[in-house]
């Protein structure tokens, strides 16, 4: 399942990274869908991803703290969590 915009996004098939804390390289990957909520990101071996991410995407300054929702051989659905 992925995440439906209320309104297509400019950034939909943007290049992105994917950054796990354990130290690792950053993984690239491709974002299929993005809303205010969350992201479709499709990535090789995204079985091997850890529950909690940062996702950067190209162009932007900002660095996105995600918690993994669903995932797929391919793909995953990350939430993106909210400042306390």
């Amino acid at each position: 399942m992925e995440l439906l915009s209320a309104r297509p996004s400019g950034l939909a098939g943007s290049p992105g990274e994917v950054v796990v804390d354990s130290g690792l390289p950053a993984l690239d990957c491709r974002i299929l869908d993005i809303s205010p909520a969350g992201a479709t990101l499709a990535l090789p071996d995204a079985g091997a991803v850890p529950e909690t991410i940062t996702l950067a995407v190209a162009g932007e300054f900002v660095m996105r703290r995600c918690r993994v929702v669903r995932r797929g051989r391919d793909r995953l659905v990350v939430a993106f969590e909210m400042p306390a």
